[in-house]
C-alpha cells in the first residue's frame, strides 16, 4: 500500500543485514533511543548504521515513525514467544519482503514489485531510473537525482545474488554476503556484450515459498473479501503474484496446498473461465496457519 507521501533514502546506503532487525528490535524493546548518545555502543555498530537500522525497522513495518514496535515485530522477533527471533527461517524472510513492499515506507520497493513488473520482468538501471522518475512526476513529486541513485543501488544490492553487483570498485564482502533478502532469489543479473548489467525479476513457480506465507498475505490484504478472482491474486497491488513473482502455475500450486490443509475453508472454482478463490474466514486463523510452518509458539507477554 503506497502512502501519499513518497519516501526515498534514509538507509545511509546500507542494505539491511540479516542481524539488524533483531538487533534493532532488542534495542527498542529495551527502551533504547536511536538518537541517544549511547546508541552506538549499545547497538555495537557505527553511527550511520544506527540510522540505517532505525530506517529498516520502519521500512519493514516493524516500528512506526515514533520507533514504537508494532505487533508483528513481537510476533516474529521476541526472544520468548517470537516465531523466528534470529530470522533463520526462509518463510520469515519472504514475509518480511512482503511487508517491505506492502508497508510503502520505502517507496521504491512498492514501485518495483507492484508497478514496474507489470511493464516487464527485465530492465537495466537506466530503465529503472526512468520509470521511477516518471512515477514520481505523476504524483507531483520532484525527486533528487543523487537520492534516487543511492536508493536504486541499495535496492539492487539488497536482492542481487550474494557477491554480484554492478557497482564500480570493491565490494564490501561482509555486507554483500549478509544481506537479508539476497537468498530469496527474486532478482538475477545478466550482462550484455558491453558489460552493462540487466536485472530480471521473473515470474516463477517458486516451490521454496511456503504456502502458509501466501495464505497469510491473502488473508491480510485490506481490499479483498471472501471471494477473490485469480486475476487479482496474480496482478492486483500487493498480490502474491506480484510481490512474490509467482507465475500462474506456482500460484495455483500454492492454492492446492492450502485447500489440501483446509478443505472446508478454502474453495477454488472455475466457471466459464472465471476463476475464483473463496475463503471461509471464520475457519481461518493467521496464528494457526503460521503454526503449520513454525510449530507452536511459547506464550509471552510483550
Amino acid at each position: 500500500m503506497l502512502t501519499s507521501r513518497l519516501t526515498f533514502q534514509g538507509h545511509d546506503t546500507f542494505l539491511c543485514r540479516t542481524s539488524w532487525l533483531k538487533k534493532g528490535y532488542d534495542f527498542a524493546q529495551a527502551n533504547g533511543g536511536f538518537n541517544d548518545a549511547d546508541a552506538v555502543v549499545r547497538l555495537g555498530v557505527g553511527k550511520n548504521m544506527v540510522t540505517a537500522i532505525r530506517y529498516w525497522l520502519r521500512a519493514f513495518g516493524l516500528a512506526n515513525e515514533n520507533d514504537e514496535l508494532l505487533p508483528v515485530a513481537h510476533e516474529l522477533l521476541a526472544a520468548i514467544g517470537g516465531r523466528d527471533p534470529y530470522v533463520e527461517d526462509e518463510a520469515t524472510v519472504w514475509y518480511l519482503h512482503y511487508l517491505l513492499v506492502r508497508t510503502g515506507r520505502a517507496s521504491l520497493y512498492h514501485f518495483v514489485f507492484n508497478e514496474l513488473r507489470k511493464e516487464g520482468f527485465s530492465f537495466n538501471r537506466a530503465q529503472l531510473r526512468q520509470f521511477i522518475v516518471r512515477k514520481c512526476a505523476e504524483r507531483g513529486y520532484a525527486i533528487n537525482e543523487n537520492t534516487l541513485d543511492s536508493d536504486l543501488t541499495v535496492l539492487l544490492r539488497s536482492y542481487a545474488p550474494s557477491g554480484k553487483s554492478d557497482r564500480a570498485g570493491k565490494l564490501d564482502i561482509e555486507e554483500e554476503s549478509t544481506g537479508l533478502l539476497q537468498d530469496l532469489g527474486l532478482l538475477t543479473i545478466s550482462h550484455d556484450d558491453e558489460g552493462t548489467a540487466r536485472y530480471h525479476i521473473e515470474n516463477l513457480e517458486r516451490p521454496e515459498l511456503p504456502w502458509p506465507v501466501v495464505l497469510r498475505v491473502i488473508l491480510e490484504h485490506p481490499d479483498w473479501s471472501d471471494n477473490i478472482s485469480f486475476n487479482d491474486l496474480e496482478v492486483a497491488p500487493d498480490s502474491p503474484g506480484l510481490v512474490f513473482a509467482l507465475n500462474s502455475a506456482g500460484l495455483f500450486t500454492k492454492i492446492e496446498e492450502m485447500m489440501a490443509r483446509y478443505p472446508n475453508a478454502i474453495i477454488y472454482s472455475s466457471t466459464a473461465g472465471n476463476r475464483v478463490l473463496t475463503l471461509k474466514r471464520e475457519l481461518l486463523d493467521v496464528a494457526s496457519i503460521m503454526q503449520e510452518h513454525y510449530g507452536p509458539q511459547i506464550a509471552a507477554a510483550y
